[in-house]
């Protein structure tokens, strides 16, 4: 039997890696995407290490170049199959214009739907500051805000063909030893998201204080 796969667009040893490896023990096939070549080699170590008996894959394309990123999914189809998760976690937190690709042209090969127990879903991460924007991050808070809506008007095209469009919205700085924003936390609650069946389906969990997340930002102003 052929494994499910994820897909997780901008793979790192954060959130990323957390979220593949979780998937992966759970049975899913990886593909993990960056820019940065040296580093998926590292994602893929640590996520092979959650589960020996699933492929996990490194394709390194720049998320913002779309044309490039199109060629490098169909790569993904080609070697790996359909996904039944992407899940996009891409971005740049700084004090800086914030220059990423929407993901809607991500959402067309849900070829998964008539899979037995398929869950097809688009997980995506964003941060609070889309409502409570910080004035010395704009462009940062427009992004957030922009992607949150471009996220729930995937939810009203792709719900009603079957696909769980959902958004984790991150109150506050992802670390390891925080008491709820860790990796492996954030990772379980996508994969609770994925169980989900369609009459339950969430779209927008709040995780965090989004207090705490400004005053971090107005801190490194």
């Amino acid at each position: 039997m052929v494994n499910r796969l994820i897909v997780v667009l901008g793979s790192g040893p954060g959130l990323g890696v957390a979220t593949g490896s979780k998937f992966a023990a759970q049975g899913f096939d990886v593909a993990l995407l960056a820019r940065n070549a040296e580093r998926l080699q590292e994602d893929v170590a640590t996520v092979q290490k959650a589960a020996s008996n699933v492929k996990v894959q490194p394709y390194t394309v720049d998320i913002s170049d779309h044309v490039a990123l199109s060629k490098t999914l169909k790569k993904v189809e080609d070697e790996m199959g359909a996904p039944e998760v992407v899940y996009f976690n891409a971005a740049r937190v700084g004090p800086s214009k914030i220059g990423e690709t929407p993901p809607d042209h991500l959402l067309e090969d849900f070829k998964a739907t008539g899979r037995p127990g398929a869950h097809p879903s688009f997980f995506l991460s964003n941060g609070a500051i889309y409502e409570q924007p910080i004035a010395g991050f704009f462009a940062l808070s427009m992004q957030k805000a922009a992607q949150f809506n471009l996220t729930s008007s995937l939810r009203q095209i792709l719900g009603p063909k079957g696909v769980h469009v959902a958004v984790i919205t991150i109150a506050a700085i992802i670390r390891d030893d925080h008491p709820v924003l860790n990796p492996k936390n954030i990772a379980a609650q996508y994969w609770k998201l994925y169980e989900q069946n369609e009459d339950s389906w969430d779209f927008n969990v709040p995780m965090g204080d989004i207090q705490e997340l400004h005053d971090i930002l107005r801190g490194g102003q």
